[in-house]
């Protein structure tokens, strides 16, 4: 678990344990905007990466993200960037 931004309010990350079959790598990441001062989840989002193994080379390979692939809280403190794999930005207002 990953800690971000000291200011009131965190992005706290949560890489849940690798899954899948024989041939198949899938991992899950959870991002979650806390407000510090009352411990309250703002926000919850995840994102995804599976990978295959490769016949040809025996290791992890066509690595692929879906959903969130990274959070991060504004420079002011009052919005939340949230960057999809797809290369889509958003910003989410959080409360004052």
């Amino acid at each position: 678990m990953e800690e971000r931004c000291p200011g009131r309010f965190q992005v706290v990350i949560i890489e849940g344990p690798p899954h899948g079959d024989l041939y198949e790598l899938e991992q899950t990441t959870i991002y979650r905007v806390i407000d510090t001062q009352s411990q309250a989840v703002i926000v919850e989002l995840e994102g995804e990466m599976s990978a295959r193994l490769s016949i040809d080379t025996g290791l992890w390979d066509d690595y692929r993200t879906y959903g969130v692939c990274d959070v991060r809280i504004s420079p002011d403190g009052q919005s939340a960037i949230v960057e999809h794999c797809n290369g889509r930005v958003e910003e989410i207002l959080l409360p004052a």
